[in-house]
C-alpha cells in the first residue's frame, strides 16, 4: 500500500481518481463497506483508488474536550486499511483552517494536483465541508457540475443497529472486545514498544513484556486479563498466544496502570521491540490476591483459559 502524508508522495498521479475520506477509526465493518465500493468504483472505470484519513480527529481540534479516544492510531488504522485491501492511504493534516473549507474547497484539497476526480464514495451519513454543510445530495450536485459520480454505501447493520465508531467505543471500556471484535470484523488492536518493568512477573516464574503504549489517545479496554495474540516477538507475521494484564497490580500495591504480556513458552528478549497485539476474549477482572502464591496460582489458570480461548478461536 501506497502511504502518504502530503500530495507529492502519491507521485504523478494523471488520470481518473476514486476518492473516499474520512477519519475511518478502527476501520471497521462500516467503513469496509466504504472502502469495498471505492474499490468497486476504481475498477469500473480505470481509476486509481485513495482512501484519505484524517489525522488529528476533527473533534480534536475544534472540540478537544468532546474528542474521543481512538480505537486506532494513525500507525495502527494503516495497518488496518492495508488489510482491507487498500491501494494508497494519504494521512491528511486536520487543522482548524480544514473546518473552514466548503465542501468543494475541501474536495480540492484532499484530490491530488494532477488527477481528476472520477468517483466520490461516501458511507451513508457522511458529511463534508464547513459546518458539515456537505452531505450527500449537495455532494451529488456538485458532481454533476464538476463531472464526477457520488456514490454512497449503505449502512451497515449488525444486530439490527447500524455499526458505527461510538458503538465499538462502549464495547471497548466494558472490556467486551469479543462483540467488539464481530462489529470490527478483526480483533481490537494495541500496539507499543515493550520497555523496561519492574521484574514482577519473573519472579513469579511468569515473564512478562511490559508494553508503553505512548499515544495517550487510545482507548484502553476495561482493565483486567485477557486472551490475546502478539506479532512482533520473534519477527513480522509470527503470532504468538499470550495473557495479557491491563491494570495497577493491587496484589502489590502499586497504582500506575500498566500493560504486561506473558507469552508461554516464549524465551527472548523483547525491550524495545515494538508488539502488535490482537485482544481475542476477557477473561477476568484484575483482583487482589492474599499474596504472590496466591497470585501464581490464578494465573496458571489464566493461561489454560487463554490457551482453550485461543483454540477455539481459530
Amino acid at each position: 500500500m501506497i502511504v502518504a502524508t502530503r500530495a507529492e508522495d502519491l507521485g504523478d498521479r494523471k488520470g481518473p481518481l476514486a476518492l473516499s475520506v474520512g477519519v475511518f477509526d478502527g476501520v471497521h465493518r462500516g467503513h469496509r463497506a466504504v472502502l469495498d465500493l471505492l474499490r468497486e468504483e476504481a475498477r469500473a472505470s480505470g481509476a486509481f483508488a485513495l482512501a484519505v484519513t484524517l489525522d488529528p480527529h476533527p473533534l480534536a481540534v475544534l472540540r478537544p474536550a468532546d474528542a474521543p479516544l481512538l480505537l486506532s492510531t494513525p500507525s495502527e488504522r494503516l495497518h488496518l486499511l492495508e488489510d482491507a485491501g487498500v491501494e494508497a492511504a494519504w494521512v491528511f493534516p486536520f487543522r482548524r483552517e480544514t473546518a473552514s473549507l466548503t465542501a468543494e474547497e475541501f474536495l480540492d484539497a484532499i484530490t491530488p494536483p494532477a488527477s481528476r476526480l472520477a468517483a466520490l464514495v461516501v458511507g451513508h451519513d457522511f458529511r463534508m465541508g464547513r459546518d458539515r454543510s456537505g452531505g450527500f445530495e449537495e455532494l451529488r450536485s456538485l458532481g454533476e457540475a464538476r463531472g464526477f459520480r457520488v456514490v454512497r454505501a449503505g449502512p451497515t447493520l449488525v444486530g439490527g443497529e447500524p455499526v458505527s465508531s461510538t458503538r465499538i467505543r462502549t464495547l471497548v471500556r466494558e472490556g467486551n472486545v469479543r462483540a467488539a471484535a464481530d462489529l470490527l470484523a478483526h480483533p481490537y488492536v494495541l500496539e507499543g514498544e515493550v520497555v523496561p518493568g519492574r521484574g514482577v512477573g519473573r519472579t513469579l516464574d511468569f515473564p512478562t513484556a511490559n508494553v508503553d503504549a505512548k499515544d495517550g489517545r487510545k482507548l484502553l479496554p476495561l482493565g483486567g486479563v485477557y486472551a490475546v495474540r502478539v506479532e512482533g516477538a520473534k519477527g513480522p507475521g509470527d503470532a504468538l498466544p499470550g495473557v495479557l494484564n491491563l491494570g495497577v497490580r493491587p496484589t502489590f500495591d502499586l497504582t500506575e496502570t500498566t500493560i504486561e504480556v506473558h507469552l508461554p513458552g516464549f524465551s527472548g528478549e523483547l525491550t524495545g521491540r515494538r508488539l502488535r497485539i490482537e485482544f481475542v476474549d476477557r477473561i477476568r477482572e484484575e483482583r487482589r490476591f492474599p499474596g504472590p502464591d496466591a497470585l501464581k496460582a490464578r494465573i496458571a489458570e489464566d493461561v489454560k483459559e487463554a490457551r482453550r480461548i485461543l483454540e477455539a478461536a481459530l
